[in-house]
């Protein structure tokens, strides 16, 4: 903390020019005080002035050295050795822990680790902490090693750390170097900084006059609570608080006076700024919807700007760079990320392209794969889609990735890495805004930056390079350069203290965060830190830190509002104690930003386009399906082509299983009867099983990206052979019959609907009747809905009751095929046609004889039930209606029916979903569906 004996100056008794100089805690800081310096000289009527001199210690020091070197007030042999940059000092830390780690140091976070021991070396040094013995715990042993460790290094290579740099700079100070001005101010140091401290006692010892920066606006500003349920509403909150007061301000007229400007500091920033970029973005811009909008310059800006690595064209060049370093483990997620993603190849010409090939890669490749294997798998679809440029540019990239070294110098990374992306289309067809061209000429220069690396590192191999390039795209800030000066700054409670503005917001400030928990450096004992005095490590210290800084914010804006949350999730949470004292406001409208329900259009979605002429539609007997459990979901998935992307997984998913099942069973099946199984030996029938199941895995292979390991395929065809064996032995309990079809296609007009079937098999019995099958794999398979009004499983009823009109059929069933409880389920028109298949009026509980009083009327039943669900899509009814919402368990576009949303709605106006009465007595509700909607 600066010495309060100091005589205190205001900004406006400051002139300009080289002197005074004012030293200030941060950058940001200093930036703020040359801006309200010149506001205050505008305001004056002066056409013309010199900016006020501002800078942090450091940044001055580093001028007035070099100044004097230029002079030649310091001899060259007097600066010995290379001045290590903040990265170079890491590195060097994060090579002595791996050193110490070996093998495992890549299950460790080095990172983190460097960090940590940078600090805690620097603390040791800064704050003159001596170690005894008795309290060397293993960790400070571990950071004693590597602190060893990185002072040998630096002693062979001639190189000094930041601390080191700080410190020859104020001996060279002491002893006398030039160039020092007259009068030096201070600002915004709350903290104790024992280096701060040392340099102005040199600075006094040399006679210049000392003074603290009274940069307020002169007043202590009224301060007033606001308490928020969430850090959702905290965030609307304080969005409609900065609007509400530019807009205020708009309208009272400031006549020449500069423009309103309000700051919002956020206590956790990373963690809120997407609430608060969106909560500002529709209190500020509510019009700015669509991307062409992207260009225009918002009121609001964050100060420290974003990580580097968080703009989408670097991170997606960062992607690209991950595929030539780790070409042998490629997660499918990140390639499918890349292909949807714009900022190289053809982004714009091949983007609809690129989006069915990733799609297509998510059913033929598992979770991790190999670059070759996927650019493989891309070839093979890109032959069929215009997707000529992305071909060329991942076979360019897998050329690179055989022709690149093993190892070398990060330099040579460095320019490896330029090439690759730029031959890659990075960073794509379209023209680039102004600050994506800025963002892109960064990441060329911490390319570039990897050559202070080479003299550190030495040789490296391509992950450890990229490594660096993406650690210091995350550590570096940008911001795109604006063309005017933002109404609305957003900032971390550390920068919160710069330039007067006129009106401060500070939120999240619950007790835990404001004041901050102590933080004692994990490596250092922490007694030790607190004896010492260091803020970070004492909790009467923090406080009082905080209690200086909200005095400080009061008198550096003209309205100052404290807000806090109620809770974190389910977590209950209270404000600061610090903020006893102030009272609290309502702040009418936190909780949403409140549209006008007279401006809502409503129309009602019970209802979609009828069919029209010409229309394709998808999915044959499932959109029948889904039409008979709910129409919405009929119509969002098959006529507008609403669909979850497949999984990608590893081995064979369910449906591969089941095509190969299929496959199998047709091979064996085909042009046989009965006779022919029953008149096989045990040993021919194996022998004829092992054939069907290679003839089957053989065509899967024909139509895969690439055949099937070779353990897999064992395993697989272990276990289709083993399910045949089984299944066939139910088969064989069955009457005579033969095979007439398999995986045989028809074409149905139902309704004018044009409906598309594949009907595993129809056998023939004896007597000239048909027995239709239809083969499933899963255990969970029901015909329970054939009896019902809606038949959600409509597949043989179908076949049954249309595809063959002009033939008599004797049974419809779904032959369950599993090891456990394989059966044939159905209905018969007698019975010992198929085994534990009752007939018709063996089933009366299920079809009730009123309604189903023969077979002829059960077959004609169904034909009329499948008629009207063709006749509801024909004509369009997408009603949310379903008998129960189990059975809207598994629909794909299940978020698309906002079952949930529409349940909250209702009870919230306290009106229960109403029951419509549907056709055989089933009851169906809708939670949406207007009066007379057909269930």
């Amino acid at each position: 903390m600066i010495r309060s004996d100091l005589p205190l100056v205001k900004l406006a008794e400051l002139p300009g020019g080289p002197e005074p100089l004012v030293l200030c805690a941060t950058a940001r800081l200093a930036t703020g005080l040359r801006r309200a310096h010149g506001e205050l000289q505008a305001a004056r009527g002066a056409a013309t002035w010199q900016a006020l001199q501002s800078s942090t210690p450091a940044m001055w020091l580093d001028h007035l050295t070099s100044a004097a070197l230029l002079r030649g007030e310091i001899p060259p042999a007097g600066v010995s050795g290379t001045f290590l940059s903040r990265a170079q000092e890491r590195s060097l830390w994060e090579q002595a822990i791996a050193k110490e780690a070996g093998a495992a140091a890549e299950l460790f976070d080095r990172d983190g680790m460097a960090l940590a021991a940078m600090e805690a070396a620097s603390l040791q040094r800064t704050w003159r902490i001596e170690v005894p013995e008795a309290l060397h715990t293993e960790e400070y042993r571990a950071f004693s090693r590597w602190r060893e460790s990185v002072g040998e290094a630096c002693r062979a290579g001639s190189w000094r750390t930041a601390d080191d740099v700080m410190a020859w700079r104020i001996e060279t100070v002491e002893r006398g170097i030039g160039g020092l001005p007259a009068r030096i101010g201070i600002a915004g140091f709350i903290a104790p900084d024992p280096l701060v401290s040392r340099l102005l006692v040199v600075l006094e010892a040399r006679g210049v006059e000392l003074f603290r920066l009274d940069f307020g606006r002169g007043e202590t500003a009224p301060a007033s609570g606001a308490e928020c349920l969430d850090a959702a509403t905290e965030c609307v909150a304080a969005a409609q608080w900065a609007r509400d007061r530019l807009t205020r301000d708009a309208a009272a007229g400031m006549g020449s006076a500069p423009a309103t400007r309000v700051r919002i500091a956020v206590a956790d920033l990373p963690a809120r700024r997407r609430l608060l970029e969106s909560a500002l973005e529709e209190c500020l811009h509510p019009d700015a919807v669509g991307a062409g909008w992207a260009a225009l310059e918002r009121d609001y800006a964050f100060a420290s700007g974003s990580p580097l690595a968080a703009e989408p064209l670097v991170d997606v060049a960062l992607r690209l760079l991950q595929l030539l370093v780790h070409p042998r483990r490629v997660a499918q997620a990140e390639v499918g990320a890349l292909l949807c993603g714009a900022g190289w190849s053809a982004d714009v010409d091949e983007a609809d392209a690129r989006a069915r090939v990733e799609a297509a890669l998510r059913e033929s490749l598992p979770p991790e794969t190999s670059l070759e294997r996927l650019v493989r798998a891309v070839l093979r679809q890109a032959e069929a889609l215009p997707a000529a440029r992305l071909a060329a540019h991942l076979g360019a990239l897998l050329e690179a990735v055989r022709a690149a070294p093993r190892r070398q110098l990060p330099s040579a990374w460095g320019r490896t890495f330029g090439g690759l992306i730029e031959a890659l289309g990075w960073p794509g067809q379209r023209s680039l805004l102004a600050g994506e061209r800025a963002a892109c000429d960064e990441l060329r220069a911490a390319l570039g930056d990897l050559l202070a690396l080479d003299g550190i590192l030495g040789r490296v191999d391509g992950g450890e390079a990229l490594r660096q390039v993406q650690r210091q795209c995350r550590d570096q800030a940008f911001a795109a350069v604006r063309r005017t000066p933002p109404r609305v700054e957003i900032c971390g409670l550390t920068d919160a203290l710069a330039d007067p503005v006129d009106g401060l917001w500070v939120m999240g400030l619950v007790e835990g965060a404001w004041p901050p928990a102590p933080r004692p450096n994990p490596l250092l004992p922490a007694e030790l830190q607190r004896r010492a005095g260091i803020p970070a490590a004492r909790a009467d210290s923090l406080a009082a830190e905080a209690q200086s800084l909200q005095a400080s914010w009061r008198e550096s804006a003209g309205e100052v509002v404290f807000s806090w949350t109620l809770r974190e999730g389910e977590r209950p949470l209270r404000p600061s104690p610090l903020l006893a004292e102030i009272p609290r406001r309502e702040w009418p409208g936190v909780a949403a930003i409140i549209h006008d329900d007279d401006a809502l259009e409503r129309l009602d979605d019970a209802k979609a386009p009828a069919v029209g002429a010409g229309e394709y539609l998808r999915g044959g007997t499932a959109l029948l399906a889904a039409q008979a459990v709910c129409p919405a979901w009929a119509f969002y998935r098959y006529r507008l082509g609403a669909a979850v992307l497949p999984a990608s997984t590893y081995g064979l998913d369910a449906r591969a299983r089941g095509s190969l099942l299929h496959a199998a069973l047709e091979e064996f099946w085909r042009g046989r009867s009965l006779a022919d199984l029953t008149h096989m030996e045990q040993g021919a029938r194996a022998a004829e099983i092992r054939r069907v199941v290679t003839h089957a895995l053989a065509g899967f292979d024909r139509e895969a990206v690439e055949p099937l390991p070779p353990r897999l395929r064992q395993l697989e065809g272990e276990r289709l052979q083993a399910l045949l064996a089984v299944w066939l032995d139910v088969e064989a309990q069955r009457a005579p019959f033969r095979v007439v079809a398999c995986e045989e296609k028809h074409k149905l007009d139902i309704e004018g609907l044009p409906v598309r079937v594949v009907i595993d098999r129809v056998d023939e019995l004896e007597d000239g009747r048909l027995v239709v099958i239809d083969y499933k794999s899963g255990r969970n398979v029901s015909t329970d809905s054939w009896a019902e009004s809606r038949i959600g499983e409509p597949q043989l009823p179908i076949y049954a009751a249309l595809a063959f009109p002009d033939r008599a059929v004797a049974a419809v069933a779904l032959a369950r095929v599993t090891r456990d409880e394989p059966a044939f389920l159905g209905v018969a028109e007698s019975d010992g046609l198929l085994p534990e298949v009752k007939a018709l009026d063996a089933q009366r509980k299920r079809y009730a004889e009123d309604e189903f009083p023969d077979w002829q009327a059960l077959r004609r039943l169904w034909a009329e039930r499948i008629t009207e669900l063709a006749r509801e899509v024909r004509d369009g009814t997408a009603a949310v209606v379903f008998k129960d919402e189990k059975l809207i368990e598994y629909c794909e576009v299940l978020p698309l029916l906002r079952v949930a949303e529409r349940r909250q709605q209702h009870e919230a106006e306290d009106n229960p979903p109403v029951p419509l009465s549907g056709k055989g007595g089933d009851d169906v509700w809708s939670p949406s569906a207007p009066e007379g909607t057909p269930p």
